[in-house]
Formats: C-alpha cells, structure tokens, sequence
C-alpha cells in the first residue's frame, strides 16, 4: 500500500501524518479516540486537553495490558473507582508539577 498522508484534528490539534494503514481502518482509529475524548469530557468533566489525553492513554493502556494477559471483560465497579480516583491524583500531581 502506498504511503498515505491524513490529516487529523485531535484536542484542539492540527496536523498530518504519514500512514501506511489502510485509511479507512486509520479514520476508524481516530473516531475511537474522539469518542474516547467526549466520554470522557462527558462522564468525568474534564475540560483540559493535557487531562483527557492522560486519561485516554491509561485507559488505553488499562485495556491493552487486560486483554495481552487475558482478562479482557467487564470492569467491576470497585475496580473502575479505584482506576478513577488514582487517575484524578494522577492528574493532581501533574497540576502540581507544572
């Protein structure tokens, strides 16, 4: 496949990248994330950019580590408030630093 150039705009961000994925699949990959993005605006009330990027890749990560060791499923709530409360001092220690 020849390579690709696509642009995209994510947060707030504009740019473009070369891509050698089908861009069908690749515009089914940026859908994803912005859904991810409004979720997470939605639910949490998060409004900044830098946050719901941080957030989008734990999650990310979360769901990718669970399904490579094989416990893909259903989050239990217990789990899902633990993951949210260390998410949200997560990003309190960012606050700080910056």
């Amino acid at each position: 496949m020849a390579d690709n150039f696509q642009k995209i705009r994510l947060l707030g961000s504009s740019f473009s990248l070369k891509i050698d994925e089908d861009p069908d699949y690749f515009k089914s990959i940026i859908t994803s994330l912005e859904k991810m993005f409004s979720k997470i605006e939605q639910e949490m009330g998060v409004r900044n950019p830098l946050r719901i990027a941080i957030l989008s890749c734990i999650l990310i990560q979360d769901e990718l580590l669970k399904e490579k060791s094989g416990k893909s499923g259903s989050v239990k709530n217990n789990d899902a408030e633990k993951v949210e409360k260390m998410t949200l001092e997560i990003i309190k220690l960012i606050d700080e630093a910056l």
